[in-house]
């Protein structure tokens, strides 16, 4: 699968593995590179960050599920995320765990996607969940608002220079959906999932 992220980008998103203790792993964006959809998604998990590709696992079966229902294959679309590296925590028992990435984190790995994106801007940007919507949007944007709603935004790029999110000067198409992982685990929100879909087939056949 081919990415966006230059070799120069990959080596930064590398690099942050050396500034902060509890990420693993680096997954850059892949997929094709004129999508029919950008799926941005919260951050690698344990088997993303041990085999270097997005969406494997549980997660991964649920989103091929997804994309059989919008007739479309992970060669047309590029999926990328707000943090290439898998967060943890550390349980009781010793254990690595998943956990949401924090604030510094998705700020230092903001330049990656910023430029995915910028690269992208006519493609339709589905964020799955609150972590790639709040990214995006602002954290006033939930998930459980706003998903299977199309929107045109601007949307959030981080400003080195004032060391903040700034919103863009372009607009957006955004199409939110609940995380894979979400409605793989909560049963009782599939069929909301598979309505929000058949809404986004609807829009993709207008197209």
């Amino acid at each position: 699968m081919a990415t966006l992220l230059t070799a120069k980008q990959q080596a930064q998103g590398r690099a942050l593995l050396t500034q902060f203790d509890h990420l693993e792993g680096f997954v850059p964006g892949e997929g094709s590179l004129t999508p029919t959809l950008v799926m941005v998604s919260e951050a690698p998990g344990r088997t993303e960050a041990q085999v270097g590709h997005p969406f494997q696992g549980p997660a991964g079966t649920e989103l091929d599920r997804w994309l059989s229902q919008l007739n479309l294959t992970r060669d047309q679309i590029y999926l990328t995320g707000a943090v290439r590296s898998r967060p943890y925590s550390i349980g009781k028992t010793g254990q690595k765990r998943d956990r949401r990435p924090n604030r510094i984190e998705v700020e230092a790995s903001a330049p990656l996607l910023d430029a995915e994106l910028a690269a992208l801007r006519d493609s339709i940007i589905v964020p799955l969940g609150n972590t790639g919507l709040q990214r995006l949007l602002g954290n006033k944007y939930k998930i459980s608002a706003v998903h299977g709603q199309l929107l045109t935004l601007p949307i959030r790029y981080w400003d080195a220079a004032q060391h903040r999110f700034n919103l863009t000067a372009s607009h957006y198409t955004l199409f939110p959906l609940y995380h894979p992982s979400y409605s793989k685990r909560f049963k009782k929100y599939q069929p909301v999932v598979d309505q929000d879909l058949r809404q986004l087939a609807a829009y993709l056949q207008r197209q």
